[in-house]
């Protein structure tokens, strides 16, 4: 093994040891335990599988009205997807791994280029230096 894999070994190690990593299996458990939201995220699945293939049908074969109550019902199922707290923590875990690892990745990237990402608020007391 070269010293980048196992130093990116060591790295995933560290990761996976995380806080980060630890939340997210947790909110997972409980996401996937919620036998309700499951339910309704099999619905929403089939329902959206349904709409397209209404629309993937020759226009004098499209049913207008089944069309209308598949986005109602779609637009339903999503609000009260995303309104249940397991739902939200879970997606809350996701997105604060997602961001761990784009720090990560971008940390790497410095290291590599000696550039930092540019995420300009065009607010220079949040920055450390850029050319605008």
């Amino acid at each position: 093994m070269t010293k980048i894999i196992e130093l990116a070994h060591a790295l995933g190690e560290e990761i996976a040891q995380s806080e980060e990593i630890k939340n997210l299996e947790a909110k997972k458990a409980i996401f996937d335990a919620d036998e309700e939201l499951q339910a309704k995220m099999r619905e929403y699945k089939t329902e959206r599988i349904l709409l397209a293939q209404e629309f993937s049908k020759d226009s004098s074969e499209t049913d207008a009205i089944a069309i209308s109550n598949l986005k109602e019902r779609l637009e339903e199922l999503s609000r009260e997807i995303t309104a249940n707290p397991h739902y939200a923590d879970f997606a809350n875990a996701q997105k604060a791994m997602n961001d761990l690892m784009n720090s990560v990745n971008a940390e790497i990237k410095f290291c590599i280029t000696g550039e930092r990402p540019s995420d300009c608020t065009h607010d220079c007391s949040t920055c450390g230096g850029c050319s605008h």
